[in-house]
């Protein structure tokens, strides 16, 4: 039996070979468990019933036809994709009485967030399928926009949401809901989400009640639930037929923290839909949002964000990302259009996906109740627990046992010299002699130390994780210092670097606290420690949990529930070990009477002679063996400790683990648009640390070969890491692109067109702006920047990021193409040929009227373009804050929600037209921030006029259809794309790939 045992302890007893063993393997399993279903699934084979109704054929040529070249709003390539979207939609409604198309080309607007205001006119495509419940009140709203962004073919932002939304539209008019669908592919939202405040100058507008919004803030993978407004519009994942329900949901609440908390630096139309970003006199924050709803978007391959890589040949994933995002939008579409409307109050809530397989969804509420129980009954339960343990398992006296056993007297004749007695004692001690004074100083000092282990012991977790924080700090700083950008290509060597210094630092640190004994008899203590460790980790999670509560509670953030998971698991196996410790407690003295008898039977000296029988020596030779087997055994408790694992670690592994990849994936190749460095590391090591605690209680007993491994794991990828270049041709580093050209105010403004008789040529400069730290190196691959006065300054709009500016030279000067539109400017025909490249009236001309103490009229016109823009000094410059606007043929006043900032003023004023170069009439009104004596002392309005231009030879629609002096250029970013080094890539830096500009004052 005892063989039996022995061999069922050295599988399953708390022992080096095992814990390690079985902890490695949860590591390992998990991990792979989470990389495998991060996989995108398989398309369906032709004929499968999860197409039916879906043309995926049809929906990669819509995509290659969408994506085929940049299409921004003020493009003629957006005025085809459009007229290609109208013709699939007016096709699909062909024949059906129930399915109707609105091209919309009246809704105007005007609206103004606490920067800038728009006047914007929308050319947004709806589709309206009517419900079979003949209720238009609580419909469906499914968005996505056909605009790209200059720099961008737009595959998955936005191609792939665009061509989802008209495979659905055929879906449900094939298969009508009992709700009514409404379709909004809107045009504008690279522009700052004007086309989704263009809906809401629609008549449908006023029949949605839930939207779904499909986008793309990356370059493919998966598409996730970015946020959710709150748990009502979640349940269209779970309220569809079986046959039709999203297989593989994928999306947590973190992401929709990120947006709440401004860490995400962009924005989608849902904050439009939900109405989110309301403000106001007439609005209150945390007020009901406009409608309930989802956003769903890709989110892998930021790197080829907004580039020429987001084309649907490079799109990571391809087809399997465009089946993900159909399969996706069509489950949730199905499940909400199909569900009854609930008017229940707004619910926050918490959601996150279990690989990808599952989504779990649930309130906030709950959450933060669930929290406060935990806070308060687990710690008083674990006590009361630890506290009936200490009493009721308190051994008591053993009556059986035998008295103890006087020492034996040594016999009167000593053995003779030479010859040694297992009976011989030392001759005894008198009191006060020196021998007994050592002794006592070695009882105090042993009492002494004895206080300072369990005071070592007591405080060591603690100071693992002070060393362990200390230790990843200097590591954030090693990175950051040495080559900060490694982390935008190898995110997870970076996390797996981090994870050996963390695992070493805390698995080292407990280890010489508690050494590791192969003494049979350390079993029980070895327990005890396991369980004062659990204690410890238990103390420190109910401090997370405490401070994830107040987040909670203050912010609304539920992206900790890992927290609460975590808190649960190492209190459930705190509560075992507890149980352990009454049950070995209750044990112990009988087993210990035992070991004392036989300890005294087998230490009775015996009389040894020539009679004695042999058999009799070699059996206690036998037993000596044995017995030293015996005490060289490292025991260990068999049973206890698995379940104590199972509860702590794999729970809290699997969501981290996920939390770990989520944010790899969508924050490591932020760096690039000005995320800060230090924070992006700080995170990772933070993630590092949170996956190595759970093996702290169990780390006594760890092989070293972990540790060795850890430590040249730790050693090749930091050398690797520090030194390696950090871009690929796959993860480029990004540089944003603009031209800046300004203008003689005397040629474009008519009340000083006379003013002088020689205008003076415009002055023409390029401008990049990228990381610090590698912009100036991409510089010297430019041709046009060699020998050239550079001047880098600190970027305005993205922080953490240069812009470097140089003149551009009459070689590389941009063409606005078409030709003179102004005939109501003097002496202007409509008949000349394009004029020079520095001539100020080749590009816009404008005129600014005072019209009282505090107006002004201000009338522009471009050429060949639908976007101008005024800029406003600031009222300290200036002396006056601009406080309404009136665009004259627009709606009559300003979106609800979106009124001017009163107090500050407005910065900017942004005007798109549907129409090529209409002319704007602009009323401004005014307020002096300060009264003068005289009106010139009240400050007058001041700023810079300005057009914006996005067309280039290499993305014409045309392909040289156009004719030469009608064509729109722009040499310095075919420059710029034809010279760059092939790990770096270009995107816009702002709505205009070229502007220009005139300052004015009035």
């Amino acid at each position: 039996m005892s063989s039996i045992g022995s061999r069922v302890r050295a599988v399953l007893g708390y022992r080096t070979l095992p814990t390690t063993t079985f902890l490695f393997l949860i590591y390992l399993i998990v991990f792979f468990a989470i990389v495998a279903t991060d996989e995108l699934t398989p398309v369906p084979h032709k004929g499968s019933k999860k197409l039916q109704w879906i043309d995926l054929e049809r929906a990669q040529k819509d995509l290659e036809h969408i994506a085929a070249r940049p299409h921004p709003y003020n493009s003629y390539a957006n005025d085809v994709v459009r007229a290609y979207i109208l013709k699939r939609l007016e096709d699909t409604a062909d024949g059906r009485d129930f399915v109707h198309v609105s091209n919309d080309l009246t809704s105007n607007g005007s609206w103004a967030s606490t920067n800038y205001g728009v006047y914007f006119e929308g050319t947004n495509l709806l589709l309206k399928i009517d419900g079979t419940d003949n209720e238009e009140q609580e419909a469906v709203l499914f968005s996505a926009h056909y605009d790209s962004v200059s720099t961008a073919p737009g595959a998955t932002d936005d191609g792939m949401g665009v061509t989802t939304l008209l495979q659905l539209v055929e879906y449900f008019a094939s298969n009508r809901m009992k709700r009514t669908a409404i379709f909004n592919i809107n045009n504008g939202e690279e522009d700052w989400l004007n086309g989704a405040h263009a809906f809401w100058q629609h008549p449908w507008s006023n029949m949605t009640s839930t939207f779904v919004n499909l986008e793309g803030a990356a370059a493919g993978g998966r598409p996730m639930l970015f946020r959710s407004t709150s748990l009502e519009p979640i349940q269209g994942y779970y309220t569809a037929p079986h046959r039709l329900r999203v297989r593989n949901p994928h999306g947590n609440v973190l992401s929709s923290d990120a947006f709440a908390r401004g860490v995400i630096r962009s924005g989608t139309d849902y904050s439009v839909y939900a109405g989110i970003d309301r403000r106001g006199p007439d609005f209150k924050p945390g007020s009901e949002v406009k409608m309930e709803g989802l956003d769903i978007a890709f989110y892998k391959g930021r790197s080829r964000y907004h580039t020429k890589w987001d084309s649907s040949a490079y799109t990571e994933g391809g087809e399997r990302s465009l089946w993900a995002m159909i399969e996706v939008a069509r489950g949730v579409g199905v499940g909400l259009l199909n569900e009854e409307p609930d008017h229940r109050p707004t619910r926050s809530a918490v959601y996150f996906d279990l690989f990808k397989s599952t989504l779990i969804s649930f309130r906030l509420r709950s959450l933060l109740t669930f929290n406060v129980v935990a806070l308060v009954a687990g710690p008083i339960i674990l006590v009361l627990l630890w506290l009936m343990a200490a009493v009721i398992g308190e051994p008591e006296h053993d009556h059986d046992a035998p008295p103890p056993v006087p020492p034996k007297q040594t016999n009167s004749h000593s053995p003779p010299a030479g010859q040694g007695s297992s009976t011989a004692r030392p001759p005894a001690r008198t009191f006060g002699s020196a021998d007994d004074t050592a002794d006592n100083s070695n009882s105090i000092w042993s009492k002494v130390k004895n206080v300072l282990v369990i005071i070592w012991q007591q405080s060591s977790f603690w100071i693992a994780l002070f060393l362990t924080i200390i230790v990843q700090g200097f590591y954030v700083w090693g990175y950051v210092a040495l080559n900060p950008f490694t982390v935008y290509t190898r995110p997870y060597l970076v996390l797996l670097s981090a994870f050996c210094l963390a695992y070493l630092t805390i698995v080292l640190t407990l280890k010489s606290a508690f050494p590791s004994s192969p003494v049979k008899q350390a079993t029980i203590t070895r327990e005890r420690q396991k369980t004062t460790l659990l204690l410890h980790v238990h103390l420190l999670t109910w401090i997370l949990l405490l401070v994830s509560t107040i987040f909670i509670a203050k912010t609304k953030i539920g992206g900790t529930y890992f927290v609460t998971v975590w808190y649960i698991g190492v209190w459930g196996a705190g509560v075992v070990g507890v149980v352990q410790n009454f049950v070995s407690s209750r044990q112990s003295p009988s087993s210990s009477s035992k070991g004392k008898n036989r300890a005294r039977s087998g230490s009775d000296p015996e009389d040894h002679s020539e009679r004695t029988p042999l058999l009799r020596e070699q059996h206690t030779n036998g037993s000596a063996r044995s017995n030293k087997e015996h005490e060289t055994d490292e025991g260990g408790e068999i049973g206890w400790w698995i379940v104590q694992v199972l509860l702590s670690v794999p729970p809290f592994l699997v969501l981290i683990g996920q939390v770990a990849m989520l944010l790899l994936d969508s924050m490591s190749q932020t760096l690039t648009d000005g995320s800060s460095v230090a924070m992006v590391y700080v995170a990772i090591s933070a993630l590092a640390v949170l996956l190595v605690l759970p093996v702290a209680p169990f780390s006594p007993k760890l092989h070293q070969g972990i540790t060795f491994l850890s430590l040249v794991t730790l050693i090749a990828t930091t050398m690797y890491l520090w030194l390696a270049f950090p871009f690929t041709h796959d993860d480029p580093f990004k540089v944003f692109f603009q031209q800046q050209i300004k203008l003689d105010p005397n040629t474009v403004l008519l009340n000083s067109a006379n003013a002088t008789a020689v205008a003076s040529p415009a002055k023409i400069t390029t401008q990049l702006t990228g990381s610090p730290v590698y912009i100036k190196s991409v510089l010297p691959y430019l041709p046009s920047s060699r020998g050239k006065d550079i001047n880098c300054t600190q970027d305005l709009i993205r922080a953490g990021l240069k812009t470097c500016e140089w003149e551009s030279g009459p070689r590389l000067a941009p063409t606005p193409g078409g030709k003179d539109p102004w005939d109501w400017w003097p002496g202007a025909t409509t008949t000349q040929s394009t004029p020079a490249l520095d001539s100020a009236p080749s590009w816009f001309k404008a005129d600014v009227t005072r019209t009282s103490w505090a107006s002004a009229k201000v009338s522009i016109q471009g050429r060949n373009t639908r976007n101008c823009r005024i800029y406003f000094d600031s009222p300290a410059d200036s002396g006056v804050k601009v406080i309404r606007y009136i665009v004259e043929g627009g709606s009559k006043g300003m979106q609800p929600g979106y009124p001017v900032d009163q107090k500050e003023g407005l910065k900017e004023l942004r005007l798109w037209s549907r129409d090529w170069e209409k002319k704007w009439v602009v009323d401004i009104d005014w307020e002096p921030t300060k009264l003068g004596d005289t009106d010139e002392d009240d400050g007058k309005l001041s700023g810079r006029i300005g057009c914006e231009w996005v067309e280039y030879e290499s993305a014409m629609i045309d392909n040289g259809s156009v004719q030469e002096d009608r064509r729109p250029k722009i040499p310095a970013l075919e420059e710029v794309l034809a010279f760059l080094p092939e790990w770096a890539v270009v995107t816009k830096a702002a709505d205009g790939l070229v502007e220009a500009w005139v300052p004015f004052s009035v």
